[in-house]
C-alpha cells in the first residue's frame, strides 16, 4: 500500500446558515492551492453539513416536557437542550451520565442523539442532518460535475466507544466507494479462516481525518485522504452503512437489548 496522505483544509470563513457548503469547500481548497485527484476521499464534518442545511435549533422554539425537565436535572443541562435530544431520538434513550443522555436513533447508539452545543451561538444546538446519505451523494455529484474527478465522500462525526476515554471518528454516510470490507472466509497468517471480521473502512478513514479536524477551534471541517486504495462502486451498489447491522446482533448492545427495551417502554409509560 502506498503512503497515505491526510490533507487538512481549513475553512476560509466561519460557516453559517444559508452558506453554500460546496462553494466554501472549493474556495477553501483554492486558498491553499489544493485540487482534487481521482479517487481522493473527502471527509466533511457533519456539523457544517447541518449548519448549511438549517439544522440549528433555537432554545426559544422548544417547549420542554416533564420528562425533559427530569432528565435535564440529572444531566445538569438546559431543559431545552434535553428536549431537543429527546426529539432527535424519539424518546429512545438508555440512561444518563452528567452532561450526556445515551440515546438510540437511526445512527446507532450515541450521546445526546448527535445534538451539540459546541461551536454554535448561545441558546442554540446543532442537530444531525436529516439525510446524510443524500448529503454525501449531492457533494459527490457536485465534485464530479465541477472537476470530472471521482471522489469518495464521507459525512463524519465524532463518537465515544464503550469503556474508552475520548472520541474517535465515525462515518454517518458515504458515497462513491466500498465503505465496509468483508474479510470472512479469508485466511490469517496461519491459514485459519476468518469468521466474523469486517473492516470498517469509512470509520477508519473518518478517525484518521479527526486527527487534523480537531474538536475545538481548529476550523478544519474538510479533509482529503489521498492514496488510499479506494474501491469505487456503482450507484446500484450504494448502501446505508447505518443499516448493516441490527442492534440485536451487535456484540455490545445485543445482549442488553431486552433490558434496554424494557427501560424505554417503562420510561414512556411514566412520561
Amino acid at each position: 500500500m502506498p503512503n497515505i496522505e491526510i490533507i487538512a483544509i481549513p475553512s476560509h470563513k466561519i460557516i453559517e446558515e444559508n452558506d453554500v457548503l460546496f462553494d466554501i469547500l472549493l474556495e477553501s481548497m483554492q486558498s491553499k492551492s489544493i485540487v482534487f485527484q481521482e479517487n481522493d476521499v473527502l471527509i466533511i464534518a457533519s456539523k457544517v453539513v447541518s449548519v448549511t442545511e438549517g439544522r440549528v435549533v433555537s432554545f426559544a422554539t422548544v417547549s420542554p416536557s416533564p420528562l425533559a425537565k427530569k432528565l435535564a436535572e440529572q444531566m445538569q443541562t438546559a431543559t431545552e437542550f434535553t428536549q431537543i435530544i429527546l426529539d432527535e431520538c424519539e424518546n429512545n434513550y438508555i440512561g444518563v451520565v452528567p452532561g450526556a443522555l445515551t440515546t438510540i436513533n437511526k445512527y446507532g447508539i450515541l450521546a445526546n442523539a448527535g445534538a451539540d452545543q459546541s461551536n454554535v451561538k448561545n441558546n442554540k444546538a446543532i442537530i444531525l442532518p436529516v439525510n446524510c446519505k443524500k448529503s454525501a451523494y449531492d457533494l459527490h455529484s457536485r465534485i464530479f460535475e465541477t472537476t470530472q474527478k471521482r471522489v469518495g465522500v464521507i459525512i463524519a462525526d465524532s463518537r465515544t466507544m464503550p469503556m474508552r476515554l475520548g472520541t474517535v471518528g465515525t462515518a454517518l454516510a458515504t458515497y462513491g466507494f466500498k465503505s465496509v470490507i468483508d474479510e470472512r472466509g479469508k485466511s490469517d497468517l496461519f491459514e485459519r479462516p476468518m469468521h466474523i471480521t469486517s473492516r470498517a473502512i469509512a470509520d477508519q478513514l473518518a478517525t484518521a481525518a479527526e486527527i487534523v479536524m480537531g474538536e475545538t477551534d481548529e476550523r478544519t471541517p474538510f479533509v482529503i485522504i489521498r492514496n488510499y486504495p479506494l474501491i469505487p462502486i456503482s450507484e446500484d451498489d450504494e448502501i446505508d452503512i447505518n443499516d448493516l447491522i441490527l442492534a440485536d446482533l451487535c456484540m455490545y448492545i445485543g445482549p442488553l437489548m431486552p433490558c434496554i427495551k424494557e427501560k424505554i417502554e417503562g420510561e414512556k409509560q411514566n412520561d
